[in-house]
């Protein structure tokens, strides 16, 4: 769940929307890997084996969480552990649920940019890999071995800052009951304007973090509204003046970088407040989430946002739901039915001429993008249409697919483009968001969410915060160039 309203900042003001945001492999630095030495010619051959073939497909697509001191819950390193695990290595991969990336071409959405640090097999690899594991995974020459891989450690790299609520946070056991939505107070002690170019999420108790939001406090109002206790309570933001959006995290995400000379900025003397959205379950557990920072030196000459839209409830407002399926005589609702294995909501928004205070809106560079939706979601598409194409932007672009949505692996997904070459917003452009739910027993999470729930069968799911709710968030990570009111 992610907060339904909030307030964007963009351009040094404040544009009111209704919207809301958010993977072993990292953007940025952390995500590099480098050999012991030199890496050998790969020899050519007619039937893979392991040391030839198969070995260099893992090190490049599963060892960044399949190694020694991953996150993943065993290593890929050897003959032997792939061998263990062949048939349900055939099984993950032929379904795509691994490597764990949701985005992929279809028909109706073909991305025209290249993803940086990209984990998806292709069509050769996937051939390669199952084809020697058909043929009874010979192992080869050991002395066709590739260099070991060295990967830089899980987490932020070059963090300066690792902020965290001041005692451990207890969760109460509560399968199938009400989520948990706190805030914690951060104090990073800036005392000037200060520029982030990297954050990170550690959460305490993966089992029950559900997602972060990290908001900058201006006027440091958090540590009162906690008047002395660990953190308050916090449905729906985090309930301060002006806050302002820093980072979004759900499981999966990993650490955010915004590119060269590019930062989000924190100004002098402001609190940050990082809400937590828990989804308790059987077991009381103690949550001590951090919130990673890397400052970098002086003012940069990009300024990157998080923008997050969608969670339209219907045609009324700046974002709009657009005619669906099923919806009532009154018009556009945001609403799943039971046991249909194919409902679609899509919601469109037009950037406005001007931001708060009549400033022009500038253009954007579209860094990043990712989706956002919660069990039941199984596939979603950012699309935009612009008003004014420039030379080599296409009037009409797909940003994003993701047919491979599984909430448990969440991500940005980063165009490894200069910034000259990224796909760009402009005032009048339509974005438009449109996500697919699988409302059935066939739905795996679904299966789960109503056996936590102790139900037998699917109900109808309306948009909302709580978990068993359901969500429709498109994620931008804009930049553009700085201004003199940053």
């Amino acid at each position: 769940m992610l907060p339904l309203r909030v307030l964007l900042p963009l351009g040094g003001l404040l544009l009111p929307l209704t919207l809301a945001l958010a993977a072993c492999s990292s953007t940025g630095d952390a995500a590099s890997s480098s050999s012991d030495v030199a890496e050998k010619p790969r020899p050519a051959e007619a039937v893979p084996t392991f040391a030839g073939t198969i070995e260099s497909i893992i090190q490049e697509k599963c060892q960044r969480c399949h190694s020694i001191g991953g996150i993943a819950p065993f290593p890929l390193e050897t003959y032997e552990d792939i061998h263990g695990i062949a048939a349900l290595a055939k099984q993950k991969v032929v379904s795509r649920e691994m490597p764990p990336w949701g985005a992929f071409d279809d028909e109706a959405c073909k991305v025209q940019h290249r993803f940086r640090d990209d984990l998806r097999l292709s069509e050769e690899q996937l051939s390669k890999l199952v084809g020697w594991i058909d043929n009874g995974m010979p192992r080869g020459s050991d002395a066709d071995r590739p260099s070991p891989k060295k990967f830089a450690p899980m987490g932020l790299e070059g963090k300066t800052h690792s902020l965290t609520m001041a005692t451990p946070y207890p969760v109460a056991a509560a399968a199938g009951g009400k989520d948990d939505i706190r805030c914690f107070p951060l104090d990073p002690g800036f005392t000037n304007d200060t520029w982030i170019g990297g954050t990170n999420v550690v959460p305490g108790a993966s089992q029950v973090v559900h997602h972060v939001i990290v908001y900058v406090d201006p006027k440091g109002e958090g540590p009162a509204k906690a008047a002395g206790a660990n953190g308050y309570p916090c449905f729906g933001g985090p309930d301060v003046a002006s806050p302002e959006l820093l980072v979004a995290w759900a499981p999966g995400v990993p650490p955010a970088t915004y590119g060269e000379d590019t930062g989000l900025k924190v100004p002098k003397g402001a609190k940050l407040v990082m809400q937590v959205h828990y989804h308790p379950n059987s077991q009381s557990v103690a949550d001590q989430t951090k919130f990673e920072l890397k400052v970098i030196e002086g003012k940069p000459s990009y300024v990157a946002q998080v923008v997050l839209l969608g969670n339209a409830e219907d045609d009324k407002g700046l974002i709009k739901l657009l005619p669906g399926p099923n919806d009532p005589p009154t018009g556009p609702a945001f609403v799943i039915p039971a046991n249909v294995p194919n409902h679609t909501e899509s919601m469109e928004v037009t950037l406005p001429e001007t931001v708060q205070g009549g400033f022009p809106l500038p253009q954007l560079s579209i860094r990043a993008t990712g989706t956002h939706m919660h069990w039941a979601g199984v596939d979603m598409k950012v699309e935009i249409e612009r008003k004014n194409p420039t030379e080599g932007q296409p009037a009409k672009e797909c940003l994003i697919g993701t047919p491979k949505y599984d909430f448990n692996w969440q991500r940005g997904y980063e165009y490894d483009e200069p910034i000259e070459k990224l796909p760009t917003a402009s005032a009048g452009d339509k974005l438009r968001f449109t996500c697919r739910y699988d409302n059935t027993k066939d739905n795996r999470h679904v299966r789960k969410a109503l056996a936590e729930m102790q139900m037998a069968s699917p109900t109808e799911i309306r948009l909302g915060e709580q978990t068993l709710d359901e969500m429709c968030l498109g994620v931008l990570v804009v930049v553009r160039r700085a201004s003199l009111v940053d």
